[in-house]
C-alpha cells in the first residue's frame, strides 16, 4: 500500500471513531434525560398538546371546553399550541446535546426543521386573525 492510502485510512478510522464516541455520547445523555418532548397548554387548561422535536404529535388532550369552540377557532388554537409545544421540543432537543455535538451537527438538525427556539419566537402567533385581516 501507498503512504496516501494508509493515512487515509488512518483518518477514515479516526471520523469514524469519533462519529461513534459521538453517538455513544448523546445517546447516554437521552437515556438520563429521558424522552425530549415539548408541551403546550390553552390558557383555560382546556387542550394540551405534546410533540417531539420537528413537531411528531405525541399526545393530544382536548377536554370538554374545548369542544364548544367553533371549528376554525378549534383548529387555530391546535395550531398555536403545536407550535408553541415544537419550539420547545426543539429547545429541549438542542439543550441536552449541546457540548455533546460539533455545531454543524445542531446547523444540520436546523436544516431539518429541528431549530431551537429563538428568543422573537416566544410571542404566539394567531393565523386566523392574520388571514382575516388580509381579506
Amino acid at each position: 500500500m501507498s503512504q496516501y492510502s494508509d493515512r487515509l485510512d488512518a483518518e477514515i478510522e479516526r471520523a469514524d471513531r469519533k462519529i461513534r464516541e459521538t453517538g455513544a455520547r448523546v445517546a447516554a445523555q437521552i437515556r438520563r434525560s429521558g424522552p425530549v418532548t415539548g408541551r403546550a397548554t390553552s390558557q383555560d387548561g382546556a387542550i394540551t398538546v405534546t410533540v417531539g422535536p420537528g413537531g411528531r404529535l405525541v399526545d393530544l388532550d382536548i377536554g370538554h371546553a374545548a369542544l364548544t369552540m367553533r371549528p376554525e377557532q378549534l383548529a387555530a388554537e391546535l395550531v398555536k399550541l403545536a407550535q408553541r409545544a415544537t419550539r420547545d421540543a426543539n429547545s429541549k432537543l438542542h439543550r441536552s446535546i449541546r457540548g455533546l455535538v460539533d455545531r454543524e451537527v445542531t446547523d444540520s438538525l436546523a436544516r431539518l426543521g429541528i431549530a431551537p427556539a429563538a428568543e422573537a419566537e416566544d410571542a404566539d402567533v394567531d393565523v386566523l386573525d392574520m388571514i382575516r385581516r388580509q381579506q
